[in-house]
């Protein structure tokens, strides 16, 4: 079997394990005969989309704007929906990329404009050991924080992004979501779900840090946020990103 024969399926996921597999561009290698292991190989990780495994998973990558970025369990899936936020971000001079996950919103910042500053922090040690893979090779500072605990100079930072967990109803989410996903990165807490977020928000007046913060959250969400100055759409049209002001 020729590379060229998987391309003409048009199945995209194959064609990304293809990838994985061989070693080649399937684009670029239309010529190269799959051998016998890697077909065996290519079916064992098929079965695995068939329960729902996510792809990015099994080959462990993520595309997020125009970059590819290294994920596993312990990291969300950069959604194409966050991708719209890196035009509001891009003329800041120091980011804190708060609960950054595989580092893919503030990463992507800062190889779009090396003088940009940016910091990524989340909870979570597994999640920031990926974040690191994911910043080699850049300047960029990396801190292990509950929100904002460890973040000892707030006020270098211009803005903030935060997509911080916010979803109210696990059981509602899609099953592959809810099965391989962490579930640290997915739950807000609290009666909307808006646990982590209201307590940043108080955490930030407290420390009476002045600048942008950017939070991600659920269009449902947005009316029970008592602060918010602008409300930012995603490519699909749905509130997904509230702006607050604090001076």
């Amino acid at each position: 079997m020729k590379i060229e024969d998987i391309l003409r399926s048009n199945n995209q996921d194959l064609i990304r394990l293809v990838k994985y597999v061989t070693k080649k561009d399937p684009y670029k290698n239309t010529e190269y005969n799959i051998n016998k292991n890697e077909i065996q190989r290519i079916k064992k990780l098929k079965k695995r989309i068939g329960k729902n495994e996510p792809i990015e998973y099994i080959i462990k990558k993520a595309y997020f704007s125009k970059y590819e970025f290294l994920v596993n369990k312990n990291t969300l899936i950069p959604r194409v929906e966050t991708q719209i936020i890196l035009e509001y971000l891009k003329n800041y001079k120091n980011i804190l990329d708060l609960g950054c996950g595989s580092g893919a919103v503030g990463i992507s910042i800062k190889r779009n404009n090396l003088k940009i500053n940016v910091t990524l922090s989340d909870i979570s040690e597994k999640a920031l050991y990926i974040a690191r893979k994911n910043a080699q090779n850049l300047d960029i500072k990396i801190i292990k924080s509950d929100l904002l605990k460890n973040i000892k100079n707030i006020n270098i930072y211009d803005c903030i992004f935060a997509n911080l967990p916010y979803i109210k109803d696990f059981d509602s989410l899609p099953y592959s979501v809810r099965l391989y996903e962490p579930k640290i990165a997915l739950i807000g807490g609290g009666k909307h779900g808006l646990e982590k977020i209201e307590n940043l928000i108080n955490q930030i007046e407290e420390r009476k840090w002045k600048g942008d913060l950017y939070l991600e959250v659920d269009p449902f969400q947005i009316k029970y946020i008592k602060k918010k100055n602008f409300i930012i759409k995603d490519q699909y049209g749905k509130n997904r990103f509230i702006k607050i002001i604090f001076k």
